[in-house]
C-alpha cells in the first residue's frame, strides 16, 4: 500500500480525501484508507495537525530511500558511443566547502550587526574563501532571509552549518560549537557526504512529486561512478514507473538542471554532452544515503551493501598520515582525515587544497598557533604524531621558536577608577580584594578581566559597585579545541536531534511548524457512516432487492470501494464503481475484475452493468491493517 501512496505523493504532505488519489489496479481508495492506521503504527507514515484540527500525512524523509530499494530499478545503459564534450566538472566538494568555511570562521569569527546580519567585510572574505560559486546553485531558486546580504552559494553553506549544529547563532557573534564539531570531524567522508545530501533532499526540493521523483532516482546506487548516463533514459526509467508522465513538464527538466548543476558545484558530477546534443550525466562521487539506514531509530540496521552503518560514525574516518620536508612544506594525502587538518589550519598556511594538499609551516604559522592556544611544543607533538615524522631541522627551528616566543605578553586588564581618593582608600582596604586589584594611583586600580565579577559583587557590598557599561571591544578569538580522538561525541543530527528553527533554508512544505499527531485516525473517521451500515452489506453475499442494491453500489462509491459480485454461471468478480445513472432502471458503471485473485490489470474492463447481470453481491469490507 505504501507504494503506491509513495508513487503519488513523493515525500509531500496530503489530506486524508487525497489518499483516493493513489489508486490503481485493484487496489482501491478504501484499501489504501483502511492501511493508514497500520502505516501510521509502523512508521511508514506519520501525520501532523494543523492549529485548526486538520491532519496532513505524509511519508518521513528518512523513509524514502527504502522505498526506492524496493522499486524495479530499470537501470540506463552505460553511454559509450561517439564523442563526448565536458560541460562542467565536478567541483572540490560540499564536505570540503563547509571545512573551508570552518576553519576560516574559527581564525576570524563571524560578528553580527545590531540587525543581526554577518558584517558585509566577513560575507565578503567568506564567500570568496569557499570552492563553491554562485552560478553552481543559483538556479536553485532557495529563499532565505537577508537575501540582499548573502548570496546565495555562502547562504547554503552557513544553513548547512546551522543545520548540523556546527554553527550557533548569539547576540553580537555567530560561534562554533566545538562538541559538534569533534563529533562532525569524527566522521568519515562518505557519512559527512551522505548526511549533507541527505539534508539537501529533505529541505531545498520544491513541493513538486515529479521533481522529487527525479531527484531522488538520481541518487539509486544502479548508477555506478565514473560512468556516463543519459538524463534521457533516467527520465525515461521514471515514466515506465508511471512517477512521471509521458509529456514531461518544463518546470520538471528545467528544476533537474539547475540540480545537476547545483550536485556538480557540490562536487558529485560531472555534465557532458554526446555529439547528438544529449544530456550526459557521470557520478564522480555518489553520496551513500544507504549509510543512513539504521541510524536515527530505523527499523533496518543494516543496509543494502551490508554494511553496518554505526561502523561509519567513527571507524570510517580516514587515518593516513602526511609527510613533513625538510623545506618546511607539507604534502597532505587524500587519505588525512579533517580532524589533522584541523591542526594543520591552526599551526600551517595552506598552499593549495587538491587530491594531494600543501601546507607550509613557518615561523609566523607557529606564532599564530600560540595565539590560537597552541604552544611551539605543543604543535611540535602534533606534526610527531600525526606525520610519518619529522625532518631534524624542522625539529630545531620548532624548538628555536619556541624559545623564542612567549618572553612577553599582552594580557586583558580592567580599569577601575573611583570618584574620590575616599572610595579608592574603601577598595583598597576590602579584604574580599586582595589579590584582585592592584593600586595604580591616587584613584585608579588594575583589576583582571578574568575576576571582574567577584570584584563587581565585592563592591556592591560596600555600595560602590560601578555603573554598567555596554563592552565595546571585541572578545578574544578562540580557535576550537577538539576533543580527544574516539571520544564518545556524536553528532546531534545522527540521533534525531534535529531542530529546523534553527535552519534558513526550508523549500519544501514544511511540516515542522505543526504539531506532531500520533492518534490512529477511526473507521468513522476513514469511512463516514461506518457505523450505520447494515451488517449484512458486507458479511453476506446474497441477492438484494434492486433498491438495496442501488444503496450498497452508491455506498461503495462514496468509500472508493470494491464490491464483490456472483456473476451469471457462478463466477466470482470485484466490481469497482464509479458513478451511477439516476433512471428507474438504474446502470452502474467502473471496472470488473473477473479473475478475484488476478494481478493487476488481468482480466480487467470498464463496463456498465444493470440489475439483473449478477446473482448476488456483498460489499467489500476494507481491510485494516
Amino acid at each position: 500500500m505504501i507504494q503506491h501512496i509513495f508513487r503519488r505523493f513523493a515525500g509531500l504532505p496530503f489530506k486524508l480525501e487525497r489518499v483516493d488519489e493513489a489508486a490503481s489496479g485493484r487496489v482501491a481508495g478504501a484499501d489504501l484508507r483502511a492501511a493508514l492506521p497500520g502505516m501510521l503504527r509502523r512508521g511508514e507514515l506519520s501525520a501532523v495537525k494543523k492549529a485548526w484540527g486538520e491532519k496532513l500525512f505524509y511519508i518521513p524523509a528518512d523513509h524514502l530511500p527504502k522505498l526506492w530499494a524496493h522499486l524495479p530499478s530499470f537501470p540506463p545503459k552505460p553511454h559509450t558511443a561517439g564523442s563526448i564534450q565536458l560541460d562542467k566538472e565536478a567541483g572540490p566538494g560540499l564536505g570540503m566547502n563547509l571545512f573551508r568555511a570552518l576553519t576560516w570562521i574559527a581564525r576570524n569569527g563571524l560578528p553580527t550587526t545590531s540587525k543581526g546580519t554577518i558584517h558585509q567585510k566577513s560575507v565578503s572574505k567568506l564567500a570568496r574563501y569557499l570552492y563553491l560559486q554562485e552560478e553552481d546553485v543559483a538556479g536553485l531558486d532557495l529563499r532565505y532571509p537577508h537575501q540582499d546580504v548573502y548570496p546565495p552559494q555562502l547562504a547554503i553553506v552557513l544553513d548547512l552549518l546551522l543545520a548540523l549544529g556546527l554553527l550557533q547563532k548569539e547576540r553580537t557573534l555567530w560561534g562554533l560549537d566545538s562538541g559538534e564539531l569533534t563529533a562532525w570531524l569524527e566522521l568519515g567522508p562518505q557519512m559527512q557526504e551522505a548526511i549533507l545530501f541527505r539534508e539537501l533532499l529533505q529541505r531545498y526540493l520544491p513541493d513538486h512529486v515529479g521533481i522529487q521523483h527525479a531527484a531522488y532516482r538520481l541518487a539509486r546506487n544502479d548508477l555506478q561512478e565514473g560512468t556516463w548516463y543519459s538524463l534521457k533514459e533516467l527520465y525515461d526509467s521514471l515514466q515506465r514507473l508511471e512517477m512521471l508522465p509521458e509529456r514531461l513538464p518544463e518546470e520538471v527538466t528545467v528544476w533537474v538542471g539547475s540540480w545537476l548543476s547545483a550536485l556538480s558545484g557540490f562536487g558529485w558530477l560531472d555534465l557532458s554532452k554526446n555529439g547528438g546534443g544529449e544530456d550526459l550525466i557521470r557520478w564522480k562521487s555518489r553520496p551513500r544515503l544507504e549509510l543512513l539506514q539504521g541510524l536515527e531509530g530505523a527499523a533496518d540496521p543494516v543496509n543494502s551493501d551490508g554494511i553496518n552503518p554505526a561502523d561509519n560514525r567513527g571507524a570510517a574516518a580516514l587515518s593516513g598520515v602526511f609527510y613533513v620536508q625538510p623545506d618546511y612544506e607539507i604534502l597532505v594525502p587524500p587519505d588525512v582525515s579533517y580532524r589533522v587538518r584541523w591542526e594543520l589550519e591552526a599551526c600551517c598556511d595552506n598552499q593549495t587544497m587538491d587530491t594531494m594538499s600543501v601546507y607550509r609551516i613557518s615561523r609566523a604559522s607557529v606564532a599564530r598557533a600560540s595565539e590560537l592556544g597552541r604552544s611551539p611544543g605543543a604543535v611540535l607533538d602534533f606534526l610527531e604524531s600525526s606525520s610519518a615524522g619529522v625532518p631534524e631541522n624542522v625539529k630545531l627551528a620548532l624548538e628555536q621558536w619556541a624559545g623564542e616566543m612567549g618572553r612577553t605578553s599582552l594580557e586583558e586588564k580592567l580599569l577601575l577608577r573611583c570618584g574620590d581618593e575616599k572610595a579608592a582608600d574603601t577598595v583598597a582596604s576590602l579584604p574580599a580584594l586582595a589579590g584582585m586589584v592592584e593600586r595604580i594611583g591616587p584613584r585608579d586600580f588594575i583589576v583582571d578581566a578574568g575576576q571582574s565579577a567577584k570584584v563587581r559583587k565585592a563592591l556592591e557590598g560596600v555600595s560602590l559597585a560601578p555603573s554598567k557599561q555596554r563592552n565595546t571591544g571585541s572578545a578574544e578569538l578562540e580557535y576550537p579545541k577538539l576533543g580527544e580522538p574516539g571520544s564518545p561525541v556524536e553528532l546531534a543530527i545522527l540521533s534525531g536531534g534535529r531542530a529546523e528553527e534553527r535552519v534558513w533554508i526550508y523549500k519544501g512544505s514544511q511540516l515542522h511548524f505543526y504539531d506532531r499527531s500520533d492518534d490512529a485516525p477511526e473507521p468513522e473517521d476513514l469511512f463516514p457512516g461506518w457505523n450505520e451500515i447494515p451488517n449484512m452489506w458486507l458479511n453476506e453475499m446474497r441477492d438484494y432487492h434492486g433498491s438495496t442494491a442501488r444503496k450498497i453500489m452508491s455506498q461503495a462509491i462514496v468509500w472508493k470501494a470494491k464490491v464483490l459480485l456472483r456473476m451469471e454461471g457462478g463466477s466470482i468478480a470485484e466490481f469497482m464503481p464509479v458513478s451511477l445513472t439516476e433512471e428507474e432502471r438504474w446502470r452502474v458503471k467502473g471496472r470488473l475484475f473477473l479473475n478475484e485473485n488476478g494481478l493487476d490489470g488481468e482480466d480487467e474492463k470498464e463496463t456498465i452493468l444493470t440489475l439483473g447481470e449478477w446473482e448476488a453481491m456483498r460489499l467489500i469490507q476494507p481491510e485494516f491493517s
